[in-house]
């Protein structure tokens, strides 16, 4: 029998689903994996921004000092004093910055700002000495938590954030399809505020991986799950339960994951990766947690308001659709995954 008449065979028949799973589950396989690796198998410094407190030296032989490999590159701001400079590094405005009088030099680095980028600092430390003729001292402002030295924690914390908040969506709607859109909402909300107490629980106060407060943190994570929840629930409204899981895949796994800013310091990141990943949900939940967990006297706004607009226009567009298509009551049409398209009641 010929490949052809075994294909036509397979695709009329009870085998055609699945053959078409097989062939996107290939494609997302593929797609998954250039993602991550694009995002993080060789991470590159572009732009690092770092400060130089010094009369004797100029930002061009900090620049020279630092260039290797050729293809690194930093923006180097000079700072009146070492006060200033500390200042900027725990406001997050450079990742590290030397000090230096002309006789010695200090080199400081910031490994809960971006771990990738304190290592790489502190291995061009020996190239600065050998440049400026002196010796330079590492000193790390703000160390990671010894249990999670490469701070990995900060990027797996939001990373199932997210994915326990979306498959909790699909599994309460798969299993409570009675529920009205009032009984969706109020359990989408328990279930992300019961999820998020468990993670904080274990991480911060159980497991101590790394310095959670618990409330601040509570929130940020609950508020996570309740975004990638309802993300889910407004591509189940639009394509149905049975392929609504594909995009929501997409969204937080095949991008907004990797362009975290978590597992890889954004300025590592490849330019795309770097500036989308701030304006995700999760990029917003790794800058808050690392915010609250390292940097507690500088909070930045900008990651709890790109949640909270995340959370204003998914749910405001689930609760349209969802009134538009059953109105407020039980949505009897779910039932076996049996939904009608979007344009018929």
């Amino acid at each position: 029998m010929s490949v052809q008449s075994r294909i036509a065979r397979l695709v009329p028949g009870p085998h055609r689903p699945a053959l078409v799973v097989t062939l996107i589950i290939a494609i997302f396989a593929a797609l998954f994996t250039a993602s991550y690796s694009l995002a993080m198998a060789n991470p590159k410094p572009h732009n690092v921004p770092i400060g130089l407190v010094s009369t004797v030296v100029t930002p061009a032989e900090l620049k020279a000092a630092l260039a290797e490999p050729p293809t690194t590159t930093f923006l180097v701001s000079t700072f009146p004093s070492t006060p200033d400079a500390l200042a900027a590094i725990e406001d997050q405005r450079i990742y590290g910055a030397l000090v230096d009088d002309g006789t010695a030099g200090t080199l400081y680095i910031s490994s809960a700002s971006g771990d990738s980028v304190a290592r790489l600092l502190e291995a061009d430390a020996p190239v600065i000495e050998t440049r400026l003729g002196h010796p330079v001292t590492v000193m790390d402002t703000h160390p990671l938590s010894p249990n999670d030295p490469s701070g990995l924690v900060l990027f797996y914390v939001p990373l199932a954030a997210v994915i326990i908040g979306f498959l909790g969506a699909v599994q309460t709607r798969t299993h409570a399809t009675k529920l009205t859109l009032r009984g969706e909402l109020g359990w989408d909300a328990v279930r992300s505020v019961v999820a998020a107490f468990a993670i904080v629980l274990t991480i911060g106060v159980i497991l101590r991986l790394m310095p959670l407060p618990f409330f601040p943190s509570w929130g940020v994570i609950a508020l996570t799950m309740l975004v990638a929840g309802m993300t889910y629930n407004v591509f189940r409204m639009l394509i149905g339960a049975r392929w609504a899981l594909l995009p929501t895949w997409v969204v937080f796994v095949l991008i907004s994951n990797p362009a975290s800013g978590g597992a890889v310091a954004p300025a590592l990141l490849p330019p795309f990766y770097e500036f989308i990943g701030r304006w995700m949900p999760t990029g917003a939940a790794v800058s808050a947690i690392r915010d609250l967990a390292y940097f507690p006297g500088h909070v930045h706004a900008e990651p709890f308001i790109v949640l909270g607009i995340w959370l204003i226009v998914t749910t405001g567009l689930y609760v349209t659709f969802r009134l538009y298509r059953y109105g407020a009551g039980a949505p009897g049409d779910v039932v076996n995954g049996a939904i009608r398209p979007l344009a018929t009641r």
